[in-house]
């Protein structure tokens, strides 16, 4: 049996591949490259933002913070961007992502969880960062999701089977 530690890195990284990274990859697929691209106002991102941060919050904290590999992301460029990368770039380079940081969270030992690194410029415990990783996670597919729902009027039957039905 796996003991605790264990379990919060396997429950941590299923949750992004198998949970989170699913649900955003079928609301996306529903939008055109153009629509990946659309923002409601100056003040918005755009879906396509929201991948590209995603990819790279998941990549610096976790492949690198975690997993010891360079950190290469540049934060301001996944604000900026209007355009120019397809739908189906930015949904492979945030499996890929996905993906990877699920290797590294899987071999993880997990003794290193009380662990502190400087991570996006700040010591942090491994445990509290791969928390906020999948919070964080959490909450853009959300946004990412609302705004699919908004822009093409679609719901997703994701938890159909928990509506009950009114009999009368």
């Amino acid at each position: 049996m796996d003991t605790i530690d264990k379990q919060f890195l396997m429950i941590s990284a299923e949750t992004l591949r198998d949970h989170y990274f699913p649900k955003i990859k079928e609301a996306v697929e529903l939008l055109s490259d153009e629509e990946v691209w659309h923002r409601e106002s100056h003040a918005a991102n755009s879906v396509g933002n929201l991948l590209m941060h995603l990819a790279g919050n998941v990549r610096q904290h976790i492949i690198s913070g975690v997993g010891g590999k360079p950190d290469v992301r540049e934060r301001p460029k996944e604000f900026a961007a209007h355009g120019g990368i397809s739908r189906d770039a930015l949904l492979d380079e945030l499996e890929r992502t996905v993906f990877e940081a699920y290797r590294v969270l899987s071999d993880l030992d997990p003794s290193l969880l009380s662990e502190e690194r400087v991570i996006q410029g700040n010591k942090v415990m491994l445990l509290k960062d791969i928390y906020h990783v999948v919070e964080h996670f959490a909450y853009h597919a959300g946004q990412i999701i609302h705004i699919v729902k908004v822009m093409k009027q679609h719901s997703f039957p994701w938890y159909s089977h928990l509506e009950v039905s009114m009999r009368i």
